[in-house]
């Protein structure tokens, strides 16, 4: 996949996402956006990792890059990969200087914004039994009513969240070349991955009658994973 093309794919896919109540990418969203191997993304932040250690800012290094693991989807090996904050991102993507890495880098530090924005934005909601309660009881004399009203509301309104969104990208992808690898598509009609992409979400959103998969509901979130894993393109 060229960067152009992953320029134009961005809005199908979760650029950052939330991890231990810090806003964070990684370096395998890193290489499938940048159109890069994910090897040379791990060779570019390690590069950089050992430039911070011999300018004595190790530190900074370690609390902004983290390195965990990740499965293989096919061979269900373990593989490394790197965390990115936002400051992390920047000092990788420096060296990524096309226009479309340009574009790139832009998208993910609007999202960097915006998903910040959006913590911050939530309500913060009482760790303890009592204090939940009396959240919920505000305003009004009946209690039972007040709880029954707002759960209602809350499983009518609330639309799945980055994590949830991060799963549901995956699973479209795993989807996806598991039909392709494995001969289970007409490829006179579907060419290619990118049009498996969009033909996937096309569906996704008729299914849940929603503008983006982001809109799809908490309580549909199973429901639309199952839709993904069952899922074949009509010929």
């Amino acid at each position: 996949m060229n960067q152009l093309t992953v320029v134009n794919e961005v809005e199908q896919h979760v650029l950052v996402f939330e991890s231990n109540g810090e806003v964070v990418t990684d370096s395998l969203t890193v290489a499938e956006m940048f159109g890069k191997e994910h090897k040379h993304v791990v060779r570019d932040i390690e590069v950089q990792l050992e430039k911070l250690k011999e300018a004595g800012e190790l530190t900074w290094g370690e609390s902004n890059f983290g390195q965990t693991q990740y499965q293989h989807f096919q061979n269900k090996q373990w593989y490394k990969k790197y965390l990115l904050t936002e400051d992390a991102f920047a000092v990788v993507a420096m060296s990524y200087v096309t226009p479309e890495a340009m574009k790139m880098k832009i998208k993910f530090l609007q999202e960097f914004k915006r998903m910040k924005e959006y913590i911050q934005n939530q309500p913060k909601i009482p760790n303890d039994p009592f204090g939940q309660i009396e959240l919920l009881a505000a305003g009004t004399s009946n209690l039972n009513k007040r709880v029954s009203t707002l759960e209602i509301v809350v499983e009518k309104q609330l639309t799945i969240d980055y994590g949830q969104q991060r799963v549901i990208d995956k699973a479209k992808s795993k989807r996806i070349y598991y039909l392709w690898e494995n001969g289970h598509i007409n490829s006179e009609v579907h060419d290619s991955t990118r049009k498996l992409f969009g033909l996937l979400g096309r569906n996704l959103k008729d299914a849940f009658n929603v503008n983006s998969y982001r809109d799809i509901l908490k309580k549909d979130f199973n429901e639309a994973l199952n839709f993904i894993n069952g899922w074949r393109p009509m010929v």
